[in-house]
């Protein structure tokens, strides 16, 4: 059985030029959180903020914002 393995400076290389998105559309922002798009909605009612950059765009979501609010929301 062939492994594929990759050295670090392959990895390196291939990161180098990697930048995360900060705006993520709904669909993105579900699969961030691993919840559903009713879950994100009742999230948006609860306080999470959406972005529309321009009239009649779909709406974004800040990944800070995200974060941001899931922890201010965790259950201990």
């Amino acid at each position: 059985m062939e492994k594929n393995l990759i050295t670090k400076n392959e990895l390196d290389s291939i990161l180098i030029g990697y930048v995360p998105k900060r705006y993520l559309t709904q669909k993105e922002a579900v699969r961030y959180t691993g919840t559903s798009a009713g879950t994100l909605n009742d999230w948006i009612k609860k306080g999470l903020r959406v972005i529309i950059f321009e009239e009649n765009s779909r709406p974004k979501y800040d990944v800070k914002d995200i974060d941001e609010f899931m922890e201010k929301h965790k259950t201990k």
